[in-house]
């Protein structure tokens, strides 16, 4: 309440100096030049109410549950559209690698968005990043949906890719701009849940595709994803911005920098972090190689199970089932890991990565008992159950690496 009254009461007083439009100050008896009141303005520190640290609790937590649902979505859009590839091939005439191709179109756009979105988002704020790129996802799902030949459905599947990978990374910093790692307890939890989440979803795509698909058509699976990016859409479009820097320019009317080196900041800063932060390299290769091998899977696992065990759409969608319980065992062994580094007396960072030490035994391990097991001589389940191996180790290499990598990042700067 004490911050109300002060927020209103900044509001109520005439602006001082610092606050005056720079083309609406004059000083001619001390002259000092507006770059270095600039200055001053922005060292100023921002009024509390408005950083979203302050924030209350019950609104943190509704913008951090629409930011995480909101990811599971886009994410989830990913490989349900597996799926819809017989019925495309079909209805469409067209080849079995041919109709894979949107989904690798889709993949592609998680690329390139999210290297250059992610430096925008801190130039001109999140809400907008967000906003319009759940909005333009949601556009291009219906009209691939309502798509009457398969180029629509191709150019659609790439251009939401596109549009849709911005929430991959600026919904991580939405989460990073309100909850402080690991000094809050709550932020630890998030960021787990939002890395597990991202692992699980693309896992229950396919089965929840092929449940949907069987009795409304391959169609379906796009008025799906366009239903659940609507009702994640309608509450974000509410949420107010959440980057502090953005909210404390707004609060006292700095101008902006110049658009050209706005967008060369942009596009320059993804690529020096990559070359120059020895955390993100590694850390992008680790997470990308195992997201490779995933999307691998999804065109692989049906063809496999089809040639070998004859199995139906179905079944060959309700084997991605293993991955999702191996996804959800990362929990617990986190969870332990967590409270054995907290056991230690002098823990090191070295220390917080246990969970992808572990991942990187897993992954391996797990290929290769699939691979030696796919055979007609060998019951279907051997194959099968190699899926709770890789869902546990490709979770761990998604959520273990994301908390330490900000971590570490944000102690760097």
């Amino acid at each position: 309440m004490t911050e109300e009254k002060e927020f209103c009461n900044l509001q109520a007083r005439p602006p001082t100096p610092l606050e005056i439009h720079p083309s609406q100050r004059v000083d001619q008896e001390k002259g000092l030049h507006v770059h270095n009141v600039l200055l001053m303005q922005q060292n100023r520190p921002a009024n509390p109410y408005h950083s979203p640290y302050h924030w209350r609790f019950r609104r943190k937590m509704l913008v951090s549950v629409g930011a995480i649902a909101s990811f599971l979505v886009i994410t989830l859009a990913t490989s349900i559209y597996v799926a819809s590839i017989p019925g495309i091939m079909v209805e469409f005439k067209v080849g079995r690698t041919l109709a894979i191709s949107p989904l690798t179109f889709y993949a592609m756009g998680f690329i390139f968005g999210p290297m250059f979105t992610s430096a925008l988002s801190e130039e001109f704020g999140r809400q907008w990043i967000y906003k319009i790129s759940l909005f333009l996802h949601l556009v291009l799902t219906v009209v691939a949906g309502s798509a009457k030949n398969f180029t629509t459905i191709a150019v659609c599947r790439a251009m939401s890719g596109l549009v849709g990978s911005p929430s991959v990374t600026v919904f991580a910093g939405v989460l990073n701009d309100m909850w402080k790692m690991p000094e809050d307890k709550f932020a630890v939890p998030l960021f787990m849940l939002y890395g597990l989440g991202g692992a699980v979803a693309p896992e229950l795509g396919p089965a929840i595709g092929e449940s949907i698909v069987a009795s409304h058509g391959w169609r379906s699976t796009f008025w799906l994803t366009a239903f659940l990016v609507g009702i994640c859409l309608v509450p974000m479009m509410f949420v107010p911005e959440t980057f502090e820097p953005e909210i404390k320019r707004k609060t006292l009317n700095l101008p902006r920098d110049h658009w050209r080196k706005v967008f060369v900041a942009a596009f320059a800063r993804p690529i020096r972090m990559l070359m120059v932060e020895r955390i993100i390299f590694p850390t992008a290769f680790v997470v990308t190689m195992s997201q490779v091998v995933l999307f691998i899977l999804y065109a692989g696992y049906p063809i496999v199970l089809q040639r070998t065990y004859q199995f139906s759409s179905y079944q060959a969608g309700l084997a991605f089932l293993p991955l999702f319980a191996g996804s959800l065992l990362a929990a617990p062994v986190l969870s332990f890991l967590d409270r054995r580094k907290r056991a230690l007396d002098n823990p090191t960072p070295e220390d917080s990565l246990s969970g992808a030490f572990l991942a990187a035994l897993l992954l391996p391990a797990s290929l290769f008992w699939l691979a030696w097991t796919v055979r007609p001589t060998i019951h279907w389940i051997c194959p099968i159950l190699a899926g709770v191996l890789f869902g546990l180790g490709f979770a761990l290499s998604q959520v273990n690496m994301l908390p330490v990598s900000i971590v570490l990042v944000r102690k760097a700067c």
